[in-house]
């Protein structure tokens, strides 16, 4: 991602740290997913629980674990029962967090290896959709939690290696909104935006008919965020914050060179917080939420940590 500010409006944001995701069941997730993928687990370098606290978040998580991916890391975690929330699954036309991708070449057929395990297809048909004829094939599914999730097979990959985890999407019934808020957060516009995707093949992914979006994409260093508004089906406007025990994904944390910087640069161009810098075990973090009510964290990590960005592969095509 290059900075496309000036002056004291340079972001230091460097990419995605990780995705984390409320699970019914810490064991199931992590064997379904580690296993599926063919990745493996990674330790936690400190306590998610003391962070979260700073936030004024009271209800403790239970068990963590994590997956690391060659270019970043899948946080599964686990609240107790009488805290677990709601566990309406989120729709594909949002709004919230509606699902992470993963890359594999076409030959590894990941969706399959999923399905196998349990997975439930959403997009139409037995094979993942050829969307727009590129050697790329497209399908979501949903784990046991009813959390979704999305495949895509290349036949021309060009990262190396048998898996990408390639990006998270966010749905907003206000594009135009994220887009600003996201853009000051990380200092630089989308590198792509469309006013009008639709067709037959787009219909088959999601599940709906005469599907009609608005769309743009941020590529930050190792990995993609992605932004969707349904224009048909609409995607409604988000109500209230979903709470971090309901389950799915509820937590996107971008890693940054300087957190008090950041704190500051933010805080002048009146973004509020959920929590100042705090230290922590080998990295300081802070929360907030964006305009829809999505949980974000802004984390900068030791400069030897292995969980840093750093540390992982770059998206440099």
């Amino acid at each position: 991602m290059s900075d496309k500010r000036s002056g004291d409006n340079v972001s230091t944001a460097i990419g995605i740290n990780h995705i984390s995701v409320s699970v019914s069941d810490i064991a199931t997730a992590t064997e379904f997913y580690s296993t599926g993928l063919g990745v493996d687990t990674a330790e936690l370098e400190y306590d998610r629980n003391t962070a979260a606290r700073f936030a004024g978040f009271k209800t403790k998580a239970v068990a963590n674990s994590v997956i690391r991916f060659p270019n970043g890391h899948l946080e599964f975690v686990q609240y107790p029962r009488t805290a677990e929330g709601s566990t309406d699954v989120i729709p594909v036309k949002g709004p919230g967090v509606t699902h992470v991708c993963f890359q594999s070449p076409s030959a590894e057929n990941i969706y399959d290896q999923l399905r196998s395990r349990g997975a439930t297809p959403v997009s139409r048909g037995d094979e993942p959709v050829h969307l727009l004829g590129q050697g790329v094939y497209y399908a979501y599914a949903r784990d046991s939690d009813g959390i979704m999730y999305e495949t895509e097979h290349l036949d021309r990959p060009p990262f190396d290696g048998p898996i990408w985890f390639s990006h998270v999407a966010l749905v907003s019934h206000d594009l135009d909104r994220m887009v600003e808020f996201y853009s000051l957060l990380l200092g630089a516009d989308p590198n792509r935006r469309t006013n009008s995707a639709t067709g037959p093949t787009f219909d088959q992914v999601a599940d709906y008919d005469n599907v009609k979006i608005r769309a743009a994409w941020f590529d930050i260093g190792n990995m993609i965020l992605e932004m969707w508004q349904f224009i048909n089906p609409v995607t409604p406007p988000s109500e209230t914050p979903r709470s971090r025990e309901s389950l799915g994904y509820n937590k996107v944390a971008f890693e940054v060179a300087d957190l008090r910087r950041e704190y500051h640069r933010l805080n002048r161009n009146g973004i509020k917080f959920l929590s100042p810098p705090e230290s922590l075990e080998h990295c300081r973090e802070l929360y907030l939420r964006d305009p829809d009510g999505n949980l974000i964290s802004l984390i900068e990590l030791e400069a030897d940590s292995m969980q840093s960005v750093r540390k992982l592969k770059q998206k440099n095509w």
